[in-house]
């Protein structure tokens, strides 16, 4: 299963963000580094994409050759399902027409241990997707067309549609006048009362916004500063946001507490990168435990090699950080051993689910979604322990794709898509 990153806003974001924290653009005298310096400089028309090959702009056709719509995409702006670039061979024959699928599941493949419950069709209009708290569960949406980037109601599960009119715009109000401007973080939060997401300008080094908005309050939406913020995770008193500068509290990289309890609301650093060896921020899960995962973009042998890393830290430490302003260091945590590459993170239960694969020339392949159990330490400040990975689906070919991960109480939604649309999917441990 695949996740084409010229499609998706999240790796054109990513692109761009790391051209910030490594000294500018990038574009130097090339033409183009990242897929996002070509969407700067050119225009975007139905079906068609751009990428950058050998630092030279060139167009992809994201329509299959019957011209049809496709079903369902990462940002909305067309996928084919699954199959590898968008156009498919043999003419336009579909290869994975013929092939067997489950109506939840597609052909992933799901593990001893789990069960797949109910599902709902989802937009693929929606990029991030939160649950309130139990035992009912209603669910948000951060939804993005050509002209909006919107947080809507998407009801009670398992009957999700979007309401008919938006809880409110994440865009402050300087930039609600350019919209096509702003390219949506694909992460929501919610720490009981606020969501919380964050959008990335298209201007000169890339400026960002993180915004709060409470649902039954919106005349009191807040808007803070915040370059390169790629996820977010809520708590019952803050928002920790893994990226850069939160309400310009310092000028690098890490995590940073939003504290909520009170207003105004208050930025704080408290997590801390290694100084070196770090690309960009990266992904962030809070287990049902109150366990924090945080990771970061890590840089490899060769120039433009990232690979996504994570630690554990548990919520004593984390509180502690914020109280005395004294950030934990997260090199000194215990480490998640993925044991590849992830692109997507999100809470499943006492554990963290991630989506492994590996990342080829812009392109994103998902090999499979695994568990890793969380346990506290025995006492305070203790260590948590960090469980052995344990599948939850495998992808068995390309014609079914995971591209969103989020939880339902102890339990996960996947985001699934392919020929038969797109819908989350909710996955339950131990039955």
């Amino acid at each position: 299963m695949k996740r084409v990153g010229t499609k998706g806003q999240r790796a054109a974001l990513v692109g761009a963000l790391l051209a910030v924290v490594l000294g500018g653009t990038g574009c130097g005298d090339d033409e183009c580094v990242t897929a996002f310096d070509c969407q700067e400089k050119n225009p975007v028309t139905e079906g068609q994409g751009w990428t950058c090959v050998d630092h030279v702009c060139r167009a992809v056709d994201l329509t299959p050759p019957d011209g049809g719509a496709d079903a369902g995409s990462d940002g909305g702006t067309g996928s084919d399902a699954g199959t590898d670039g968008g156009t498919l061979p043999d003419g336009g024959t579909d290869p994975c027409a013929s092939v067997p699928r489950d109506a939840k599941l597609g052909t992933l493949q799901l593990q001893a241990g789990f069960t797949a419950e109910e599902s709902a069709e989802l937009s693929p209009e929606v990029l991030a997707v939160v649950s309130t708290p139990g035992p009912t569960y209603s669910l948000f949406g951060l939804r993005v067309t050509a002209a909006t980037r919107d947080l809507v109601a998407l009801g009670t599960w398992p009957d999700v549609k979007p309401g008919a009119s938006a809880i409110d715009t994440i865009l402050a109000p300087a930039d609600r006048a350019n919209a096509a401007n702003t390219f949506p973080s694909h992460f929501l939060a919610y720490d009981g009362t606020r969501l919380l997401t964050g959008y990335t300008k298209m201007e000169v080094n890339y400026p960002g916004v993180v915004s709060v908005v409470d649902p039954a309050a919106r005349e009191e939406a807040s808007y803070f500063d915040a370059k390169t913020s790629v996820s977010a995770v809520g708590t019952a008193d803050a928002f920790f946001i893994n990226g850069g500068p939160v309400d310009r509290v310092s000028n690098t990289l890490g995590v940073y507490a939003l504290v909520t309890s009170a207003r105004p609301y208050v930025a704080v650093k408290a997590v801390t990168f290694p100084s070196q060896g770090v690309g960009t921020s990266g992904l962030s899960a809070y287990s049902t435990n109150s366990i924090a995962v945080f990771g970061y973009a890590k840089t490899g042998a060769q120039a433009g090699d990232f690979v996504n890393v994570a630690h554990a830290v548990g919520n004593a430490k984390l509180t502690q950080a914020v109280a005395d302003r004294t950030p934990v260091v997260l090199a000194d945590e215990p480490a998640v051993d993925v044991g590849s590459d992830f692109n997507a993170a999100a809470a499943f239960g006492n554990g963290v689910a991630m989506a492994r694969g590996a990342n080829s020339a812009g392109v994103f392949d998902v090999t499979d979604v695994s568990r890793f159990s969380l346990t506290p330490g025995l006492a305070g400040n203790q260590p948590v322990s960090v469980g052995a990975r344990e599948p939850v689906l495998t992808a068995a070919d390309a014609c079914t794709s995971v591209d969103l991960l989020s939880s339902l109480g102890s339990d996960l939604l996947v985001g699934v898509t392919d020929s038969n649309g797109r819908r989350l999917v909710r996955i339950r441990q131990g039955q």
